[in-house]
């Protein structure tokens, strides 16, 4: 059964400028450096899961953005089928432990994919409400079309 939540984000800090030690240099790639999760979202910029602005005194810019994104994780055999209903991504070609920015219900997401069926939907707050309505109908639509198999 899949199945949808928040999650808890926690600091999120914004890092620019050449990469520190640890961090993906490989597009769309994550890595564990210093007790944290860094996503790699551009040449120069990472968004790192546990962070904060003293963590990286020698960047370019390190801003804290902890109130920019909330998270879902949508887990189970049909989280692909769902996420396919709300984004035009190839989500095989989406290794696990990768990271994409693309738009999930139109708008703007970073999808991180944690496993085979388990993924994060990281958005803005201010479209929380309504992503989180259009992956409910698009699990209901994976749900209902599984039972009539």
């Amino acid at each position: 059964m899949t199945e949808l939540s928040e999650l808890s984000l926690g600091p999120q800090v914004l890092v620019r400028g050449a990469p520190p030690a640890g961090f993906p240099v490989e597009p769309n790639t994550t890595a564990p450096a210093r007790g944290r999760e860094v996503l790699w979202l551009g040449p120069d910029e990472w968004l790192v899961l546990g962070g904060t602005e003293s963590d990286y005194p020698d960047a370019d810019a390190a801003v804290d953005v902890s109130a920019n994104r909330v998270g879902f994780a949508l887990a189970g055999e049909d989280a692909a089928d769902v996420l396919a209903q709300t984004c035009a991504l190839d989500l095989d070609a989406i290794p696990d432990g990768c990271c994409a920015q693309t738009l999930v219900a139109g708008v703007q997401a970073i999808l991180v994919r944690d496993g085979k069926e388990t993924w994060r939907i990281l958005v803005r707050p201010s479209f929380a409400a309504y992503v989180r309505a259009w992956l409910e109908d698009a699990l209901a639509g994976a749900t209902s079309r599984r039972s009539s198999r």
